[in-house]
């Protein structure tokens, strides 16, 4: 990725997760990293949906339930590594 790209990601990143604590508590961070790995590993059943039409998506059951712990790609990023 160049400079660039990772400065968009980010930024995005952050206005994703400034909407959600401004909805308060009934947003989910869990749905919003969901949503954030899956467009970083380019998993192909999330490109054609926003963040707002995934969240329905996933509330029509077209998503499961997702556990960062689980997740290879973003377990890293936690404390409590598997």
């Amino acid at each position: 990725m160049s400079t660039k790209q990772v400065q968009d990601a980010f930024t995005l990143g952050v206005k994703d997760a400034e909407a959600a604590i401004a909805k308060g508590p009934g947003e989910s961070l869990e749905d919003l990293i969901h949503y954030h790995a899956m467009k970083k590993t380019g998993n192909p059943a999330i490109m054609k949906h926003t963040y707002g039409s995934f969240i329905e998506a996933k509330q029509n059951g077209e998503f499961s339930q997702y556990d960062i712990h689980s997740d290879p790609y973003m377990a890293k990023y936690t404390m409590m590594q598997k």
